[in-house]
């Protein structure tokens, strides 16, 4: 087989090497609040300028009439454009925990205060530390419209849009926000996004509706991630197939160039 063939081959490899790395790390978030799965995007790419062109009359003889063209052919190979996220809203399921909070419209972040700065995200499993703050799961502060969400009593309710009552008060409201252009989002982990787009920045939205008690789940449909990893596996076997019989017709056509 020609090199130029076997070059695509073990390019096509490496991409659904990567399909299966992101599979897998879907499957492994199937479970976790407010997570967006991943959706690789691949593309062909086509190559011209391949090894070194021929220094004399000899070289170009040869690699004309008996070795095969690696110099300015076309070759065909397949690669990573871009890793996106599906945004959809996942499945909502009740825990009747009062600060749970999920986001029912299907846009709208929650704002959270990280040591790297604010990030946004859909998971609304919330607690309270030490400092009375309303908190993230890992422990940072989430953002409300006038600053950290302070409670300092039993009873929290969640009024119109996204406004906290603690023991019947008003206790501030959670900064909620959108973007012009969400797909832009920068997936940081831990089902937190961050922006870095000028064009992209975050809008207070005041529409966004609310649920207590309630949480959003991964929206990974752990069914069809599994069909697809059965498919990539057979591509995967297959290529390998492919790979092994053009080295075999290799060998055998330098076995006979050599008799």
């Amino acid at each position: 087989m020609n090199p130029t063939g076997i070059y695509t081959l073990v390019s096509r490899g490496n991409t659904l090497s990567n399909e299966m790395d992101t599979i897998a790390n879907n499957l492994a978030n199937v479970n976790t609040v407010g997570y967006k799965e991943d959706q690789p995007a691949f593309k062909e790419v086509f190559a011209t300028s391949m090894g070194v062109a021929q220094q004399s009359d000899e070289e170009e003889f040869a690699h004309n009439e008996h070795i095969a063209p690696y110099t300015g052919v076309g070759t065909m190979f397949v690669t990573m454009a871009d890793m996106g996220e599906n945004l959809s809203p996942g499945r909502l399921k009740t825990t009747e925990n009062p600060l749970d909070f999920a986001i029912v419209s299907k846009d709208g972040f929650f704002s959270i205060d990280t040591p790297q700065g604010e990030r946004f995200t859909r998971a609304g499993s919330f607690q309270i530390n030490q400092n009375g703050q309303l908190v993230n799961a890992d422990g940072y502060p989430v953002n409300g419209k006038d600053g950290p969400i302070t409670i300092k009593g039993t009873d929290v309710r969640l009024g119109d849009n996204g406004s906290i009552l603690v023991d019947g008060k008003p206790a501030g409201g959670l900064k909620l926000v959108k973007f012009p252009f969400p797909h832009r989002l920068m997936k940081m982990g831990g089902a937190m996004f961050a922006t870095g787009d000028p064009q992209n920045t975050p809008q207070i939205a005041e529409d966004v509706q609310l649920s207590q008690g309630m949480l959003e789940s991964s929206n990974v449909d752990s069914v069809r991630e599994m069909v697809q990893m059965i498919a990539a596996n057979r591509a995967y076997t297959t290529m390998q197939k492919a790979l092994t019989s053009a080295d075999d017709m290799n060998r055998q056509a330098i076995s006979l160039a050599q008799v």
